[in-house]
């Protein structure tokens, strides 16, 4: 679980975008439910990779998802649009670890911490300096 309350203050995020909550994102109860949160925070972290060219690039280099902690922290609801706030919290030598919130009517509903491991073929590549001076632009304030 990512308890790092850091996490939760919308104002240290450099990256954002948004999703829609969708109906069939509920639960029995009417909340939108965990697996729905945590595919937002999926695109959060997908459309930063893109952006920061660490999706599948022509090299043959892509990033992919090692691991992915989450905190649960309010009800959510359908309809609307959810808030997702991304930036950098570690940068190894072929991995980086980012930090990602989702916010729906200015609550923040999770935070999550994701390590995204950069590869060729299967096996782990370095993050060169260009990356690294690119990302090292969006570590978010305190990590």
């Amino acid at each position: 679980m990512s308890r790092d309350k850091r996490l939760q203050d919308r104002s240290i995020y450099p990256h954002w975008c948004t999703d829609t909550v969708r109906f069939s994102d509920q639960d029995a109860a009417g909340h939108v439910n965990n697996v729905a949160i945590c595919a937002y925070l999926e695109t959060a972290r997908l459309t930063f990779m893109r952006d920061m060219g660490l999706a599948k690039n022509t090299d043959g280099t892509r990033g992919i998802s090692a691991g992915m902690t989450v905190s649960f922290l309010a009800e959510s609801h359908w309809p609307g649009q959810v808030e997702l706030g991304t930036g950098v919290v570690k940068i190894g030598t072929s991995s980086l670890t980012v930090g990602s919130a989702a916010f729906k009517d200015g609550t923040c509903i999770a935070a999550a911490e994701m390590t995204v491991v950069r590869l060729r073929g299967k096996t782990p590549h370095p993050i060169d300096g260009d990356l690294r001076a690119k990302l090292e632009k969006y570590v978010l304030p305190g990590f």
